[in-house]
């Protein structure tokens, strides 16, 4: 553990779960499909520099991440590989882009103004990448017309160079849905357009991961794996209808830091929500809702110590929980708590935590915070295949 973070509280990465995942998937994919590894938002919470250093040695070909800053992290931590930037940009952010070898995404005439304006004649060329609209309706041209006029005004700059045509899936990860078929015809039929007219770039991606996974055969140039890429479902129930096993990539780990015996009637944690019914032993664990542990788990969650399940009692506060070890006698101060992952038999999963709150495993893994030291392991931290061992 690093001395700077000085916490028991620690994200346990474990790069072979990571491998397993990515060489799982290519398996499917035809032969010559790049990957591009999606690290938007810290890696979805796992942490960026180490996913992307890992995606990039097990064989992705390139990165994904939000916005210019998400990229320019990367390239200070030392990471020159390809980094495609999804979301908007000020004109400011462009030359910084051109220096940087980074590649901005072009979803509208907007977006062409902002690089004429920002564009440094002094700069390598700026690479991009088009964005069609089949039916997200979130960014993207809706016409083969508008897609043209892009490209063509793209080219006239003369320090600009596009290299890439694509767009999302709005279901892909709905197995009883037909709503992917249609956009795949639309973003065929757009590229088909653009090639008539001899402006088709060379590089087409299309699909996320639960599409990668679905539909194989759709491919393209490349694919962009996220949720997937960390061995988590892009929807309940997904991977085991395809007979897919990913393996989690994260665990989240802490410790006990105190244990106390507490008398019948004794209040717990702010507001006294929670109070004892009989003599209890209570154990404080350092991670709390500063660390991205939902505070929506006050006295319903559960964590695993020596391999039992022992729940949450009062409220979650910001750097700690209070949890009931009165039938782990032996849990003492500096015994190992598992927050999200795997311990003995037990396992609490993201995807049961998100379910539990109603919400998705993207939302719990992305609020984890930076504060939390991030542990690469080999192998050590291997976690329940997904979607194959429930929590």
């Amino acid at each position: 553990m690093s001395r700077i973070a000085c916490r028991s509280t620690t994200i346990v990465l474990d790069l072979s779960a990571l491998r397993h995942n990515l060489q799982t998937i290519r398996a499917r994919l035809p032969q010559g499909t790049g990957v591009i590894a999606v690290v938007k938002d810290n890696a979805y919470g796992h942490g960026a520099r180490e996913i992307a250093e890992a995606a990039l040695r097990a064989g992705a070909g390139a990165l994904a991440v939000a916005t210019v800053g998400e990229a320019l992290e990367l390239r200070a931590a030392g990471i020159g590989a390809p980094v495609l930037v999804f979301g908007p940009y000020a004109a400011s952010c462009v030359a910084d882009a051109q220096a940087q070898g980074l590649t901005l995404t072009v979803f509208d005439r907007h977006q062409v103004d902002l690089i004429r304006q920002g564009l440094s004649p002094l700069l390598p060329p700026l690479r991009v990448h088009l964005k069609v609209d089949t039916g997200m309706r979130r960014y993207g041209f809706r016409s083969p017309d508008e897609a043209a006029d892009a490209v063509r005004a793209l080219r006239s700059l003369g320090r600009v160079e596009v290299e890439g045509l694509y767009s999302h899936y709005a279901a892909a990860d709905d197995l009883d849905g037909d709503s992917a078929d249609g956009q795949f015809a639309r973003f065929q039929a757009m590229a088909a357009a653009l090639g008539e007219a001899g402006l088709l770039p060379p590089v087409l991606h299309f699909s996320n991961s639960a599409a990668a996974l679905r539909y194989p055969e759709r491919s393209l140039s490349a694919v962009r794996l996220g949720i997937a890429l960390y061995g988590l479902s892009p929807a309940p129930g997904f991977l085991e209808r395809l007979g897919i096993a990913l393996r989690p990539v994260l665990t989240l780990r802490s410790s006990i830091a105190q244990v106390v015996e507490v008398p019948a009637g004794t209040a717990v944690s702010y507001g006294g929500t929670y109070v004892a019914d009989r003599p209890r032993r209570l154990a404080t664990v350092p991670v709390g809702y500063g660390d991205g542990y939902d505070r929506r788990f006050s006295n319903r969650g559960e964590v695993l110590v020596r391999g039992r399940r022992v729940p949450v009692v009062g409220r979650v506060t910001m750097d700690a929980i209070v949890v009931d070890v009165t039938d782990v006698p032996q849990a003492a101060p500096g015994e190992e708590v598992v927050v999200i992952g795997r311990q003995g038999s037990e396992a609490i999963t993201a995807e049961a935590l998100a379910e539990a709150l109603g919400t998705i495993p993207y939302e719990v893994v992305t609020r984890l915070s930076r504060r939390i030291p991030r542990v690469v392991v080999e192998g050590e931290a291997d976690g329940p295949a997904a979607g194959a061992v429930g929590a």
